[in-house]
């Protein structure tokens, strides 16, 4: 995860020049779609502190994919797939799991773009916020309700870098032991179509 980040760093500093040579419509289009591809941890630490234990999230075969289309500057919907694995003796809710259990999740957000009217001179940092349903399996299958929050930072006009971060409040969590409400973060590189 530290190589990531590192990557993430020397890319975003070699081209910040390059913005400066590029106008604001490529970066603002009114409609678009995009797809990416990256990596996710997921944490069920019993905690609603989404910042609380981030070293204890799962990071095994972390496969993030995305299609998001944007029908004006402000909103666009995103459907995604995510893969995970949380192993044996992962700690979910303060409890061992007694065997390696999959996470699967797919996830429909519909999200607003505000940093336009907040930063309107940066046109390569797209922020929103959104909310949408997923579903999910750890050992068995349950719906969610989620919020998302994040942004995508452009390193052109057609590719960028997202993060966002997600909580997905359990349909019936009260009687799933380990499928309950958990965070979700997502690294990953996005490309226009």
């Amino acid at each position: 995860m530290k190589k990531i980040v590192l990557f993430i760093v020397a890319v975003t500093l070699l081209s910040i020049d390059s913005f400066s040579q590029q106008s604001k419509a490529q970066y603002r289009d009114i409609a678009s779609w995009t797809a990416s591809v990256g990596v996710n941890a997921v944490g069920s630490l019993g905690t609603q502190n989404p910042f609380k234990r981030v070293d204890q999230f799962e990071f095994s075969q972390p496969l993030a994919v995305a299609i998001q289309h944007k029908w004006s500057r402000l909103f666009g919907i995103e459907q995604d797939i995510t893969l995970n694995k949380f192993k044996t003796e992962s700690i979910i809710d303060n409890g061992s799991v007694p065997e390696d259990f999959t996470y699967f999740s797919t996830n429909t957000y519909f999200k607003y773009y505000f940093s336009e009217e907040l930063f309107p001179e940066t046109p390569w940092v797209n922020l929103y916020v959104g909310s949408g349903l997923g579903i999910f399996t750890v050992d068995e299958l349950n719906g969610s309700v989620n919020f998302v929050l994040g942004g995508i930072y452009w390193i052109n006009s057609n590719i960028g870098f997202s993060f966002q971060g997600v909580s997905k409040f359990a349909f019936n969590h009260k009687d799933e032991r380990y499928a309950s409400n958990h965070f979700q973060y997502m690294l990953s590189a996005v490309f226009k179509l």
